[in-house]
């Protein structure tokens, strides 16, 4: 406000001092054509000449913006168009978050019309029209994208390989994926995802090996090997797990979770054969529980070996309820009644566990002691359904 004040000062005294001096020496202009002639004052005609200025400029830029207006209309338009284009994908994408895929839908396909490069408006109208059940109208908008792909991203490839994964034709979506880029990661994801769809499960270890060497933390691939393993152990065909094993790196079928996986399913499959030896080098490198658990699930060559192995590990683990547990099962192997009851016992009374409450029951049963072995059986039941209701509250007190 202050230097408004001041300027209007400045301008009045500058004004003020120039009358001053038009008046002190006030003088004539004369302007003469032919037999025309104009005589006036200087005093007016320096107040005409500055008029005459700024009419002049005045009219000047009022023809420069007539001059410019279609182009401004057209760059105001072409904002507002842009504007409502950005309010159109936020909308859809908002209403795909919440799962309203037909206002999505509405969204996505009134912004392609007003997109310079509508591909990820017609990919998520796509993807909003599919999720409401209606593969014509998802195919329209993939055609349509397919005809505004003007980039080499391989977003339009993905999301069609994603749609028919989902529509359950891993082959079709195989075609597309492997014509896409397959450094790009979510490619080598997506056809991994499809390798083992189609069970090509040496095909599929080789992408967990591509995948591993671009993330090398070890934690990602023993869960890449373990969901392969657990897939193909699903297999009727055994060749499937076998595959699956041999394509491992060797470094990490030490790992003792892979390991244990593949173990289990090799005794689900009844084909333990060389599990026993797998075991014991895995357990000399590392104890783990859950494989001395296996341990005593598979038949060795050497039955009497076998459990003096486990023995063995008893003089540094004597009150380990799973070793116990396993010394108990190669007893009754190994036809060895006493020591049996006596190790499931002291298991028993160590970590009472249902398996191994059963374990026991059916040997006493056997031995024709009927009493304890009810007593063992009515224990486990009540071990068993107390893990189970367990299990089911768990959910609940998440959700709270």
């Amino acid at each position: 406000m202050m230097r408004v004040l001041f300027t209007l000062l400045v301008l009045l005294l500058i004004a003020v001092a120039l009358g001053w001096t038009l008046q002190q020496a006030a003088g004539k202009v004369v302007f003469s054509y032919g037999e025309w002639t104009l005589q006036t004052s200087m005093v007016v005609f320096v107040v005409v000449a500055g008029l005459a200025f700024l009419l002049g400029y005045g009219l000047l830029r009022t023809l420069g913006k007539l001059l410019r207006a279609p182009a401004d209309l057209r760059r105001w338009s072409e904002v507002r168009r842009q504007r409502r284009c950005e309010q159109l994908l936020n909308r859809g994408m908002l209403a795909m978050l919440e799962g309203d895929w037909r206002a999505a839908e509405q969204s996505f396909s009134n912004g392609a019309s007003l997109a310079r490069s509508p591909l990820v408006n017609y990919l998520g109208a796509a993807q909003a029209a599919y999720r409401q059940g209606d593969t014509e109208r998802c195919d329209h908008y993939l055609v349509l994208a397919r005809q505004h792909d003007d980039s080499n991203s391989p977003a339009l490839g993905l999301t069609q390989a994603r749609l028919q994964i989902d529509r359950e034709q891993a082959d079709q979506a195989d075609d597309i994926l492997r014509t896409l880029d397959g450094k790009h990661e979510q490619v080598t994801l997506m056809l991994l995802e499809t390798a083992t769809a189609l069970k090509d499960w040496t095909r599929a270890a080789r992408l967990i090996q591509q995948c591993n060497r671009r993330h090398a933390a070890p934690g990602q691939q023993l869960t890449s090997y373990l969901e392969l393993l657990r897939r193909a152990a699903a297999e009727p065909e055994p060749t499937a797990l076998e595959t699956v094993w041999r394509a491992i790196p060797n470094k990490l079928k030490k790992e003792n979770a892979l390991v244990g996986a593949y173990v289990r399913a090799r005794v689900r499959q009844e084909d333990d054969r060389g599990c026993e030896v797998m075991l014991r080098r895995a357990l000399k490198r590392q104890w783990d529980e859950d494989l001395i658990n296996l341990f005593g699930q598979v038949r060795g060559r050497n039955p009497k070996a076998q459990l003096e192995f486990a023995e063995r590990r008893l003089r540094a683990r004597p009150e380990d309820a799973a070793l116990l547990l396993t010394l108990g099962r190669l007893c009754i192997t190994n036809e060895l009644w006493g020591k049996a009851v006596r190790y499931l016992e002291q298991s028993v009374r160590l970590k009472p566990d249902p398996t191994t409450c059963r374990e026991l029951a059916t040997l006493l049963e056997q031995q024709g002691d009927h009493a304890a072995a009810q007593t063992y059986y009515q224990q486990g039941l009540r071990l068993a359904t107390a893990v189970s209701e367990e299990t089911n509250a768990l959910p609940a007190r998440i959700s709270l």
